[in-house]
């Protein structure tokens, strides 16, 4: 609770400080024209976290590569003068099983929907940085399964929305190559829900490459089949802006 009130506070906080600048940018922005992104990207992630029995989730990328059904990774975006709108896309199917002892075996199932909308607002542009602040939210659709040889199963389907805040910018560290960064924290039906991204890109002519590492982590109830889970690794992605 004291969490949910301290992201609250600075959300209002932000609202109040960039309100003048919005309101005297809003002129500009009519007379721009539209930019639009789409990025595709592999994610080389491991998922991780706690059950509700207690024991440890720990899923590393040789197994979600070995047992991966199906997975879509994508950013889409828009942006006019200093407003920029866009949409994180992430499905994956997983299974994972392990022995844990003789003649007992561990097993889970991930199905899981996670799409991020969010605006931006520009509050920075220079020649070495640019900075946006943004606000948005984080669905996650999660069927998890989970069962042990010689009990029944225990499945659990949830969907959740946390309303999120966050920065995300550039620093550039040559002509053709940057530092992309990104950071949220959040909450909503979740008790806590966070995600941070950097890494390095390089600037072709019609698109860019980048590689950057992604923690992404959510804590749930105590009454839920999961109680936290986190998706984290190396990403590697192309953006094309038209």
């Amino acid at each position: 609770m004291m969490m949910k009130k301290i992201i609250i506070s600075f959300v209002l906080l932000i609202v109040a400080a960039t309100t003048p600048g919005i309101l005297a940018a809003q002129e500009a922005v009519r007379n721009e024209s539209w930019k639009f992104g789409v990025g595709l990207y592999g994610w080389t992630a491991s998922i991780g976290g706690k059950s509700a029995f207690g024991s440890d989730i720990d899923i590393d990328f040789d197994d979600i590569i070995d047992k991966l059904e199906i997975a879509f990774m994508g950013v889409f975006g828009v942006r006019k003068g200093k407003w920029a709108l866009m949409t994180d896309v992430i499905y994956m199917d997983v299974k994972d099983d392990k022995d844990i002892a003789l003649d007992l075996n561990a097993s889970v199932e991930l199905k899981a929907w996670v799409v991020n909308p969010a605006i931006g607002y520009n509050v920075l542009e220079m020649e070495k940085a640019s900075l946006h602040i943004l606000g948005g939210a984080r669905y996650l659709s999660l069927k998890t399964e989970l069962g042990l040889t010689g009990f029944s199963g225990v499945s659990d389907s949830r969907s959740v929305w946390d309303g999120i805040i966050g920065l995300r910018g550039r620093i550039n560290l040559a002509e053709k190559w940057y530092m992309p960064f990104y950071g949220d924290i959040g909450t909503g039906d979740s008790d806590l829900t966070w995600q941070v991204m950097t890494g390095i890109a390089y600037k072709f002519s019609k698109f860019d490459v980048f590689l950057v590492y992604r923690y992404l982590d959510w804590d749930f109830d105590d009454d839920a089949v999961i109680d936290d889970l986190n998706i984290n690794g190396p990403l590697i992605g192309i953006k094309f802006v038209f």
